[in-house]
């Protein structure tokens, strides 16, 4: 599972002064009551079971992320109103005997945007993971690979979610990641070029090229080490080739195999990176929208880790530049889930099938990928360009995860 933090949930069992169960004594009711907890794959403080209004009064909130309300009793505890007044998520779990009450106690808790009906235990988990990624998303240290020198004619760079105070994002420093480059064991480079090469299909590339990549692979995998970052984003690799003396596609993709949420391009899809990864906890591959056709659209982009599919690379230059290196995976057809965000507030989720991948060649990114969706409903709300796939239904997931990043999710 990916590395989340989990939340601490304070279960709280309405009881009242005739509760309907089938134990009638205390011990009977706490018995019951760790075995319904048992039942869940859930972080649980201690356990409260309130027969009386002023019970509630008591209850310790300290070290309390959210409280999860198990309504065995038809009686109106107001005091409730006061645990949602707190502003912490409320979950009102309704399964069995305790649905008719979950849905009589949210009458008078739904004006409190805090609190949701989960009248399911499949429903309550979901919830609740969507909170731990959501909290993810938005405390994940990541490593930004990026200058900063945005002038008017880029100013849209500005506005994305890389860099607008959302997420914990990092700049490297640009003095520090070129000592780290002057730094690399050029030996060290080329065994492990060697040893990329021996598992690919090789065609453009020499092994100068390949350990060209490797050492900037070392380089920024040193880099987000160091920083202690769990993802890593290159704004606009252009900025950097110069420096390094190629691009950083190749690297990008095994930063991936690696296990490292990875992404490029002009910022917009490193929020969609983000939720899907913290949905799926899958390798996703961050694009954009090349073309369309009725309800059907493809998408591009230069490097994909292998690992999303297990794919062989064919190593190839970038588009058509000498001495670049990426590689080209055949993704597989497939569902998928697609995530897409511009620069305001709203997020949409898709479901599609992946019918076909190629590689166009020349000036194009080297993976293009067809999605066909239901609808061409889904390609009409696209809020930008930037996309991200990852393979399997995650929609309901990512929607979640949205939702409680405080985001419009279309």
């Amino acid at each position: 599972m990916r590395n989340v933090n989990r939340i601490r949930l304070a279960p709280v069992f309405l009881l009242g002064s005739s509760p309907d169960l089938e134990a009638e004594d205390r011990a009977g009711l706490e018995r019951e009551a760790e075995s319904i907890l048992e039942g869940f794959d859930l972080s649980w403080t201690t356990k409260a079971l309130i027969e009386r209004e002023e019970d509630l009064l008591g209850l310790d909130a300290e070290g309390v992320d959210a409280f999860v309300l198990f309504p065995y009793n038809s009686g109106r505890f107001t005091n409730l109103i006061g645990l949602a007044d707190l502003g912490r998520p409320v979950y009102l779990y309704g399964e069995g005997r305790a649905f008719p009450n979950a849905l009589d106690t949210y009458e008078y808790l739904a004006d409190h945007g805090n609190v949701r009906l989960s009248l399911d235990g499949e429903v309550l988990q979901r919830e609740v993971r969507a909170v731990e990624a959501a909290e993810w998303v938005r405390s994940a240290k990541i490593c930004l690979f990026d200058k900063g020198e945005w002038d008017l004619e880029k100013a849209a760079y500005l506005k994305n979610p890389a860099v607008n105070g959302m997420m914990n994002v990092q700049r490297v420093d640009e003095a520090r990641l070129m000592e780290l480059f002057e730094g690399v064991d050029a030996a060290e480079a080329e065994s492990l070029a060697r040893g990329w090469m021996a598992e690919a299909e090789v065609r453009e590339p020499s092994l100068e090229d390949v350990a060209r990549s490797a050492r900037v692979y070392l380089v920024m995998r040193a880099a987000v080490e160091e920083m202690g970052a769990e993802a890593a984003y290159v704004l606009w690799c252009g900025q950097f080739t110069r420096q390094l003396g190629t691009k950083m596609c190749f690297a990008l993709a095994k930063l991936g195999d690696d296990g490292l949420p990875v992404g490029c391009w002009r910022g917009e899809n490193l929020l969609p990176l983000l939720i899907l990864r913290a949905a799926s906890d899958k390798p996703v591959f961050v694009c954009e929208a090349h073309a369309r056709e009725g309800r059907s659209a493809s998408f591009r982009h230069c490097f994909a880790p292998g690992a999303l599919a297990s794919c062989r690379y064919v190593l190839r230059p970038w588009r058509d530049m000498e001495a670049t290196v990426t590689g080209y995976c055949q993704l597989p057809n497939g569902e998928v889930t697609l995530v897409n965000s511009g620069i305001g507030d709203t997020i949409v989720v898709a479901r599609g099938m992946l019918r076909d991948c190629s590689d166009l060649g020349g000036e194009n990114c080297r993976i293009t990928v067809w999605v066909d969706f239901e609808d061409d409903s889904p390609i009409r709300s696209l809020r930008g360009r930037e996309c991200a796939i990852v393979y399997g239904d995650y929609a309901e997931e990512a929607r979640l995860i949205g939702e409680r990043l405080g985001l419009k999710v279309l």
